[in-house]
């Protein structure tokens, strides 16, 4: 019988699914193609037909679609002001405590950072990619450029970069303390300097 095409691109987004929550959970050392696709609910022999080797699969789990650069891209305020009242409640939500200790189904962005740092070029690329994707989102909405042109995401805005560190890069720093009053604090005051940035003027 050949091979049905939509059964093994369901059985591909099962593995990626899989992959994607227990690399945020545990690392990508810390995770086997067994575990993987045990959680996929298939045998490790249907891995390699859907992917080279497990480092091509973290690669394409990096470039996947994660949850804070869609729910940036979901923003459908039609001016400035809605736009940046919208990345605000989102910033905010992502800056919360609940979703410090939701690692695996957290943002991956975040959860493995560091990973990707020893993941090799390949999984560095794409998390450039949706670096770059995130800026221009942060970009999208901020003072000053109502009716302007897109930002080149080449160059994104300085506004937008630190809004976008403050939120990822607290997110990652607070994951690895041990006190919840320290990270509390540091997740209150990186969401008030983003709230700060990201409704400031360009000078």
């Amino acid at each position: 019988m050949p091979p049905n095409p939509a059964r093994k691109e369901e059985s591909r987004r099962r593995v990626l699914a899989a992959a994607s929550r227990l690399f945020r959970q545990h690392g990508y050392a810390g995770v086997g193609i067994d575990t993987i696709m045990a959680a996929a609910g298939l045998t490790r022999g249907a891995f390699y037909a859907h992917f080279p080797s497990k480092r091509a699969l973290f690669a394409e789990v990096i470039g996947g679609e994660h949850g804070f650069n869609r729910l940036m891209k979901g923003r459908g305020g039609g001016d400035p002001d809605t736009l940046t009242a919208e990345a605000l409640a989102i910033v905010g939500g992502y800056l919360h405590p609940d979703h410090r200790a939701e690692v695996g189904l957290g943002c991956t962005m975040a959860a493995l950072a560091a990973d990707v740092a020893r993941g090799g070029a390949e999984a560095r690329a794409a998390y450039a990619r949706r670096v770059r994707e995130l800026a221009g989102e942060f970009a999208r909405g901020l003072p000053d450029r109502d009716g302007g042109p897109e930002p080149d995401p080449r160059a994104p805005d300085p506004r937008a970069l630190a809004a976008m560190v403050l939120s990822v890069g607290a997110m990652v720093m607070v994951r690895a303390l041990d006190d919840d009053a320290l990270a509390a604090a540091i997740l209150t005051a990186c969401r008030d300097e983003a709230e700060r940035v990201l409704t400031e003027e360009a000078p």
